[in-house]
This record gives C-alpha cells, structure tokens and sequence, in this order.
C-alpha cells in the first residue's frame, strides 16, 4: 500500500504545474543588460554591429492585466562601423506598456535615443520594439527585449541610421 500512494503522491505532482511565481508588477526595478546591434546606414554603403552592456531602472504601474510604465537605461557600446567609426554610448528614455502573458510581462516600448560617437558626432532618434520578463524569483526577472532605432539626417548630414538591438535583462523589483 505505502508503494502505490507514493507512486500516486509522485504522479500527482508530476502532474503539477511548475511553479509560477505571483507578480504585482507596480513598483520601481532595476537591473542590467547585455546584448548586440546590427548598423544600416541608408545613404553610404556602410554597416555595423558590436556589443554593448548596460544598465536600467524604471516604474510600472499595473492596471487589471495592463501594465505602464517608464524607464532610463544607459549601454557602453562597443558599436563599429566598418572600422572607421565607433559609437560609444546610448542613452534611453522608454514608455513601457503591456500585458501578463504566460506569468510574465509582454510589452512594447518607444522613446527617444542619444547616440555618442567621437568620429560621428552625438545625435538623437527615437526607437520602438517589444520585449518578455519572466519572474524567477519574488523580486527577480529575466527577460529579452529587441528595439529598432532610428536617426534621421544623423548629426545634420545627409545620412539615415538604422540601429537593431537585441538584449538580455536581469531585474530586480523593489
């Protein structure tokens, strides 16, 4: 008998879901990123990519199943553009709004983008993407985010820059 109901005991919680960890999204987070860029230049035949690694903090503020919200994040790039210039840093100021999806957080941003380059200039765009977080613990998320940015006539010149990047997120809630 003590065989079956451990046999029953261990079915039964094979049969459970993984844990999902509860999450009330309002409140301020912190955290950090590491990720890629891929660099069109419409206008000149020039390309680029490289790695950047960085920080964020933000606020959301959750709704029903609708969360907002705001964040800061700063990256140092290591962005190269066919080996004659480099883009140093990227500064963001992000609009979060989503919604829980598989108990975590699927949302979209926009917002504006500062670029730093000593061989470019600095300029300014704005970028849109999407991105998950996934509660791993009670104040812990990890998470992928993807944001397309744009810098029109860069640093007054002819030249259109379009910027793809893709990052991996660890936050901790507060």
């Amino acid at each position: 008998m003590k065989l079956h109901s451990l046999i029953a005991a261990a079915a039964a919680l094979a049969a459970t879901p993984a844990t999902v960890f509860a999450q009330d999204w309002t409140g301020p987070y912190a955290g950090f990123q590491i990720g890629g860029s891929d660099i069109d230049v419409d206008g000149a035949p020039l390309t680029g990519d490289g790695p950047s690694y960085g920080v964020f903090a933000g606020y959301n503020i959750q709704a029903g199943n609708l969360v907002y919200g705001g964040e800061f994040d700063y990256d140092t790039t290591e962005y190269d553009v066919d080996g004659d210039a480099e883009v140093d840093s990227t500064t963001r100021l992000k609009g979060r709004m989503g919604s829980e999806v598989g108990g975590g957080l699927l949302y979209g941003a926009a917002g504006l983008v500062w670029a730093t380059s000593p061989e470019l200039g600095d300029d300014d765009g704005y970028f849109f993407g999407a991105g998950y977080d996934l509660p791993v613990s009670s104040n812990m998320t990890i998470g992928a985010e993807v944001l397309q940015h744009e810098f029109e006539e860069y640093n007054g010149g002819a030249l259109d820059v379009s910027v793809t990047t893709f990052k991996a997120r660890v936050a901790f809630n507060f």
